[in-house]
């Protein structure tokens, strides 16, 4: 099972799964994401290697796993950057930054609210609608943002 998991979640080095929970009560997966001590981690700055200086933890819904609310769970680096003095939070790659999504389940929901009401969509993914509306507003924003328009008369 353990296996599974991993392949389905695309971890590289230094990340681990560490441990997998199943909660009966919640019908939900709990995936502990988790990196060795030691681990080196580049500086989103200036890319040097750097160990961690010490962690937060973070928890992401990701997309359902046989039918069952899935999380991800991770103690995220922050890291102590001896070039550029920085101390700083590792950027995770299944997560954009201040999100309480995986990137997965974001585009996920972004094709269903292409296709359904935002409010179905949101009753599909059993999350809250305004949720739905702020992962909405995220990418719609940002494709505003990268249009050319400037030859439009």
């Amino acid at each position: 099972m353990n296996d599974v998991f991993k392949f389905m979640l695309d971890l590289e080095e230094p990340w681990k799964l560490a441990d997998i929970e199943y909660d009966p009560q919640e019908e939900a997966w709990h995936l502990f994401i988790d990196f060795e001590r030691g681990a080196l981690f580049a500086c989103p700055y200036c890319g040097a290697p750097c160990k961690a200086y010490d962690a937060e933890k973070k928890q992401w819904r990701h997309l359902d796993i046989w039918k069952w609310k899935t999380y991800l769970h991770a103690r995220v680096p922050r890291t102590d950057c001896k070039q550029c003095n920085k101390i700083t939070l590792i950027p995770v790659k299944w997560s954009r930054p201040l999100s309480h999504f995986t990137l997965d389940f974001e585009a996920w929901a972004m094709r269903l609210m292409a296709e359904m009401p935002v409010n179905a969509a949101a009753r599909e993914l059993r999350e809250h609608d305004t949720r739905m509306w702020r992962i909405f507003h995220h990418y719609v924003n940002r494709a505003m943002t990268e249009l050319d328009v400037s030859l439009v008369r």
